[in-house]
């Protein structure tokens, strides 16, 4: 089966399951990875084989502007020290804990390599977070701090990541250089995404199409996500940041037929890329 067929056959699939998961009243996410694991069964269905970099660059960006384009601006900053607590606390608690673990059961694997695994583990997934979050009744607090913390905590394991690759692969690293250099990407990241996102609402008030938003909208999350990596700072935060600009000033650049329309076309592409990821 070609690459094309089979993208399309995915889709299909996508969208069956989708609605059982609807009927059966499950979360999305859960409907789409078991379908994910049956499909794997099905004789001749083939494989589509892509590039891991290209993969983060098309699906992430998107998805965390998407997301964070809905927070809650207030409600998030009120909540900003738990979330932050949570994405890395807690990320760097379950590395620690991961590589401890791979260090007792592999003596000779190096720790570097060991805290690399870590990383690689540490984050919840946060389309899996919000997908659940929306089939559950829980406190506003709550759910704020869950979704904001699944906000970050991919930009946070994936500097830790980095950083540990590099320590394997150098052979030595500096614990000092290792948490300017994260401290460096997260705020350099955060900053391109606001430059990204000032820029963008720069560019909508002098648009008067509904059609335009909408396009420089899903632009700009990629802008700011390749602009970041260009420099070497967190494309994730950037892309987030830029999400939150976005977001927070949604209501004073863009009337209330360009806000339904971003949402459907917003929506359309979470739903796909959910899907195919």
């Amino acid at each position: 089966m070609h690459t094309f067929e089979l993208l399309l056959v995915l889709v299909a699939a996508s969208v069956a399951l989708a609605y059982a998961a609807q009927r059966l009243r499950v979360p999305l996410a859960v409907a789409l990875v078991l379908g994910g694991i049956a499909l794997a069964f099905v004789p001749g269905i083939g494989t589509v084989e892509l590039d891991p970099e290209l993969v983060l660059a098309l699906f992430l960006p998107p998805l965390l502007q998407a997301s964070a384009y809905r927070t809650d601006w207030p409600a998030f900053r009120f909540n900003l020290r738990p979330i932050l607590s949570l994405a890395l606390g807690a990320v760097f608690f379950t590395a620690a804990a991961v590589a401890i673990v791979a260090k007792l059961l592999v003596p000779g694997l190096p720790w570097w390599a060991a805290i690399t695994l870590g990383a690689i583990v540490a984050p919840p997934d946060a389309v899996a977070a919000a997908a659940v979050l929306k089939q559950v009744k829980l406190p506003k607090r709550i759910v704020t701090v869950l979704e904001g913390e699944s906000l970050i905590n991919d930009a946070s394991s994936l500097v830790l990541y980095r950083c540990a690759v590099a320590a394997t692969l150098a052979g030595t690293f500096s614990l000092g250089e290792g948490v300017f250099q994260f401290f460096a990407a997260a705020i350099g990241g955060t900053l391109a995404g606001w430059l990204v996102g000032r820029a963008a609402m720069w560019i909508f008030a002098r648009l008067e199409d509904t059609l335009l938003d909408i396009t420089v909208s899903l632009l700009a999350g990629f802008l700011a996500y390749f602009l970041a990596e260009q420099v070497h700072v967190s494309g994730v935060l950037a892309a987030v940041a830029c999400g939150l600009v976005l977001g927070r000033r949604q209501h004073a650049a863009f009337t209330g037929e360009t806000r339904l329309g971003m949402a459907t076309v917003w929506g359309f592409v979470e739903f796909l890329l959910t899907a195919l990821v």
